[in-house]
């Protein structure tokens, strides 16, 4: 594939997240890809088949985006604190980054099981390598008695639901206080990066 055809496939690709996220999957229309990406319907079909296929593509390459993101922080052989501050704070910029996700994929994924199965199957085995080594960590931590017993499961709800809770809730939180600018709402998401990694770790104190 020469490189106008890659940039090609990634512009569709775009406009077809944008229009899977504004519309919701149901609702987008291959045709109005087509046209946000400025391709014809036919040039679209060359790409991608189907509506599925695109939404399978796409939802690949953000785990794949986040399975490489994780990659960094385990090649770097921190202690367990610093390992799990690199995690949530990963995850929290992955987010930021993609802040209509988490509804998204409730809307989308969760609530739709044919949906939810498949892309269970495509991210388990991305992720199940640094859930198991976080395991063993934190096993050891808690042999050592250096934190406070908890399990594998409960610490990384505490860590879905504090970083997705944030950006569930800032379209309010931007209407209601008042961010003036972009400035603004950056250092705000850096304060509460900061506030959730420090929740995070002093629950785990013994």
């Amino acid at each position: 594939m020469d490189n106008n055809e890659v940039n090609t496939e990634q512009i569709i690709l775009e406009a077809a997240e944008a229009e899977f996220l504004e519309k919701g999957y149901g609702n987008a229309k291959t045709m109005a890809i087509a046209q946000r990406a400025g391709v014809s319907h036919s040039m679209l079909h060359y790409y991608f088949r189907t509506k599925e296929q695109l939404f399978q593509k796409i939802f690949k390459e953000k785990v794949q985006k986040l399975t490489q993101l994780f990659n960094v922080i385990f090649e770097q052989n921190t202690d367990f604190k610093e390992t799990l501050r690199l995690l949530i704070e990963t995850q929290f910029k992955f987010i930021a980054h993609n802040p209509q996700l988490p509804m998204f994929v409730f809307r989308e994924i969760l609530s739709n099981r044919e949906n939810r199965e498949w892309a269970i199957k495509t991210l388990f085995p991305h992720l199940f390598p640094f859930l198991s080594t976080i395991e063993k960590m934190l096993n050891t931590e808690m042999a050592k008695g250096t934190i406070r017993p908890i399990t594998i499961q409960n610490l990384l709800m505490n860590i879905l639901s504090i970083n997705i809770s944030t950006f569930v809730a800032l379209p309010v939180l931007k209407e209601n206080l008042h961010f003036e600018n972009d400035e603004i709402l950056k250092n705000f998401l850096n304060e509460r990066c900061e506030s959730n990694v420090q929740f995070i770790l002093n629950a785990l104190r013994t």
